[in-house]
């Protein structure tokens, strides 16, 4: 890397503000500037940010190493899955509970320790000529060595680089219910149409969520506190890098397409990214990305097999893990057996669901 490398960071979120911390945590020589900037002040900041369950594997502190963010507000131990059929899913859990806001804005604070810049604005448009992203904000036009978009589920770095992606809308309300204690619950039937409804403890209420879906208009009966709405992006992209600028998180439809869940896999795209950078090597990032598991095309075969599921076929799925002890080595064989006899066009679902307990949240 050679010395006065300029990179813009576009967007403070997961993505966005794991990679401007990583770019400065790995430029040991100081040779590249950062410039990290977001469109949202300060107080929009913290309602965006909001609009979230909030949960993520404890890996995630694994993730971001060697710092240790701020923003843990509880754990999550234990994942209550209900299915059509009044079948029930238990299943224990090392999470945690985060307040996103607070979680991203320490990253960012020591991004700026380590001698970043953080500015809120936005990029108004962007160009790419002779080896530098020409890029125009606070009307004025700067240029850089390269640009990670980490600008949301709209980016406009992906529109406009005709990137194709999957984005889903979501709606949450923040209701007057006392939460079950360090659990997250799931509520799964076909008029989700392959996705789910939600409740997430938060503070002393309660977060409920459903998708949005055209025609449908799904609502908690509790007294509705906060009502929110946000869009993820999922799925990944053919490419995730044109010329200088990588697209990492919502920007590169990067959230898991069962759970729609996509802090973590930011906080891991970004690291990527900027590692890449440093290394003077870009296309480095999409080929790891692509090694880990976060990428894995089994998710998206999974979720378009949900899609077409009905609550016949949601029911019947399911139904060799209930009542399953996954601690009973007897059990286990036992229910594996089951499957291999009975239930064999249902593994690629099996191996999607497992694999997302890992690295879907």
């Amino acid at each position: 890397m050679r010395n006065n490398t300029k990179v813009l960071v576009v967007g403070a979120g997961p993505a966005g503000a794991s990679a401007a911390y990583f770019l400065k945590h790995y430029d040991r020589d100081n040779l590249i500037k950062v410039d990290l900037v977001d469109r949202l002040n300060s107080d929009k900041y913290i309602l965006y940010h909001d609009m979230c369950g909030e949960a993520v594997s404890s890996d995630i502190l694994k993730d971001i190493k060697p710092f240790s963010p701020d923003g843990v507000v509880g754990k999550i131990q234990l994942i209550r899955e209900f299915y059509p059929g009044d079948i029930e899913i238990q299943t224990k859990m090392d999470g945690l509970l985060i307040n996103r806001a607070r979680f991203f804005s320490s990253i960012i604070d020591e991004f700026v320790k380590l001698g970043g810049t953080f500015k809120r604005t936005s990029v108004e448009e962007f160009s790419q000529v002779d080896e530098k992203v020409k890029i125009k904000y606070e009307r004025k036009f700067e240029k850089y060595d390269y640009v990670i978009a980490a600008d949301g589920a709209n980016s406009l770095f992906r529109k406009q680089l005709g990137m194709k992606g999957s984005t889903k809308s979501l709606a949450q309300y923040i209701i007057d219910k006392e939460p079950e204690k360090d659990t997250i619950r799931f509520f799964y039937d076909e008029m989700y149409g392959g996705d789910y409804m939600w409740e997430f403890p938060h503070n002393e209420k309660t977060k409920i969520g459903y998708p949005i879906i055209k025609g449908k208009l799904f609502k908690p009966t509790e007294n509705i506190l906060v009502k929110q709405a946000r869009k993820v992006g999922y799925g990944g992209l053919d490419r995730y890098i044109s010329g200088r600028i990588l697209l990492i998180g919502d920007a590169a439809c990067q959230a898991n397409p069962i759970t729609k869940g996509g802090i973590r896999a930011g906080v891991v795209a970004g690291k990527l990214a900027a590692k890449a950078i440093v290394d003077g090597d870009p296309n480095q990032y999409e080929s790891e990305w692509l090694k880990t598991k976060f990428s894995s095309k089994l998710f998206i075969e999974a979720f378009e097999k949900l899609k077409e599921m009905n609550n016949i076929e949601l029911e019947k799925h399911i139904k060799p893990f209930r009542e399953v002890n996954m601690n009973s080595l007897l059990s286990k064989s036992v229910l594996y057996a089951k499957i291999f006899l009975l239930y064999t066009k249902y593994l690629t679902l099996y191996r999607a669901y497992d694999l997302s307990n890992k690295y879907g949240w």
